[in-house]
């Protein structure tokens, strides 16, 4: 465990220093942080809970997408660092944890400045309404959606990193995460994940517990993939993201591993 905090906290730091990190990620959040000030489907809701749940769907969409554009490179880079493999095989983590390290480190850092702003988004209006509810949504979203997309972005995106160029990552990976979260049926020739509890914006729980609106879950569809809103469907549709993004972990980690195998 020891050897993993220090791993994570090294990529942490490393990630801190590389521009494609803000580059990719402090764009997008300001992007987000114009969109959920001035869009009239945000600033329309009368309750502010309501319209921190709607901000959340703004944040997942972009910021997170941001991340995984970010940290497309991760897992090829650290193949590509001359003896970095020997010197990570020397260390006392087990591979599996290494990855993990070497994965999360980054995501905190690039998360940092998103979850930064939109806390502070909340904050301003708990404290022009005098109510806590719009700082609690913001909470509960970043808890419950925010952080399960980003893991899975990040995995996904790494993985696809070590298949393929990164540009080709990033540019995939932009296509799959829009399809996954903004592609209903009635605009997508492919069945999509959209609006199910697959989807990765988390449309479920953000209805059920930040105050969403409810059009963004059961989008234009309907089925077991798209169920009623309720606590339970809520936590699947968290579990099942998170179940993504440990098969993806897993398959980089496995791709990883043979690369370096092969290169050897």
């Amino acid at each position: 465990m020891t050897a993993l905090l220090w791993t994570l906290r090294y990529e942490a730091l490393m990630a801190a220093r590389r521009k494609a990190v803000w580059g990719a990620v402090l764009p997008l959040a300001l992007l987000s942080l114009l969109l959920v000030a001035t869009s009239p489907v945000i600033t329309g809701h009368s309750d502010p809970a309501a319209r921190a749940g709607a901000a959340a769907v703004v944040v997942n969409t972009f910021c997170t997408l941001g991340v995984g554009i970010a940290l497309a490179d991760r897992l090829r880079r650290g193949l590509e660092a001359h003896g970095m493999a020997e010197l990570l095989t020397a260390t006392p983590t087990g591979p599996l944890p290494r990855t993990a390290g070497i994965l999360g480190g980054p995501l905190l850092t690039a998360l940092a400045p998103v979850a930064g702003l939109f806390l502070l988004y909340a904050a301003v209006f708990s404290v022009a309404g005098g109510s806590f509810a719009p700082f609690g949504s913001a909470v509960v979203s970043l808890v419950t959606v925010v952080v399960p997309a980003a893991l899975l972005v990040t995995a996904f995106a790494g993985l696809l990193g070590v298949l393929l160029p990164v540009a080709a990552a990033r540019a995939v990976t932009v296509v799959v995460w829009l399809w996954a979260c903004h592609f209903p049926p009635a605009f997508s020739p492919l069945p999509t994940p959209t609006g199910t509890v697959l989807s990765p914006l988390g449309g479920y729980p953000l209805v059920a517990w930040a105050h969403a609106p409810e059009v963004w879950a059961a989008r234009q569809g309907t089925g077991a993939l798209r169920p009623a809103v309720d606590d339970a469907t809520a936590l699947l549709n968290v579990a099942l993201v998170l179940a993504m993004a440990a098969a993806c972990y897993v398959l980089g980690h496995l791709a990883t591993r043979i690369r370096r195998h092969g290169a050897s």
